[in-house]
């Protein structure tokens, strides 16, 4: 599938939380394919997530994202491309009513075994989160909640910020992945947050 190019292009102030469960994000992606070109894109201010992918194959590369309210690169419903030298920075004062993450990674709402598998890999991201020196907002809770049977993988990465966890694989799909190695995190810094690694199993 080809859904065209979006090259060079900064997405200011979009994004909604319509209602529960119901959101806008800043650049929202659904079933993309991986003949589509995404590259050298910002998203800032988003008033959702930054990023999300629902399902689609599309290959990223050079992403930012700028002070955004809830995840910055948020994954579900079968998505299995590539996204390579991402950035985001954070306002740690701003953080949304559902809990702000880094990364949310989700196979689908339920959890299910259902295919194609959320199974993106991320290389060359560097996620800059609240800044401790200062007051840093609650609902920040994870600079990765990997979840829900997802099967990511996360690669050559830097993780910062205050946050309450660095990386939680959370249920026991998520964990026995992990065992699997379907679930990897390597050559990647986590820095900061209260408790670097917790399991929810």
């Amino acid at each position: 599938d080809n859904s065209g190019i979006l090259r060079y292009v900064r997405i200011e102030y979009p994004g909604i939380a319509f209602q529960p469960n119901n959101e806008i994000n800043g650049l929202t992606m659904g079933d993309v394919g991986a003949g589509t070109t995404i590259d050298h894109v910002q998203v800032s201010y988003s008033g959702d997530d930054s990023y999300e992918w629902f399902g689609g194959t599309v290959n990223c590369k050079h992403l930012i994202a700028y002070r955004g309210l809830d995840d910055d690169f948020d994954c579900d419903f079968g998505y299995s491309g590539n996204v390579q030298y991402a950035f985001s920075v954070r306002d740690p004062q701003v953080a949304d009513i559902s809990g702000s993450n880094g990364f949310e990674i989700d196979n689908d709402g339920n959890g299910s075994t259902n295919t194609p598998k959320t199974k993106p890999t991320f290389s060359n991201v560097t996620i800059v989160g609240p800044d401790p020196a200062g007051p840093v907002d609650a609902l920040y809770k994870r600079a990765g909640h990997l979840r829900r049977n997802s099967e990511p993988g996360i690669f050559n990465s830097v993780l910062i910020g205050k946050y309450e966890v660095g990386f939680l694989i959370d249920g026991n799909a998520c964990a026995d992945n992990a065992t699997n190695n379907l679930l990897e995190i390597k050559n990647t810094v986590v820095a900061g947050p209260t408790t670097l690694l917790s399991t929810n199993a």
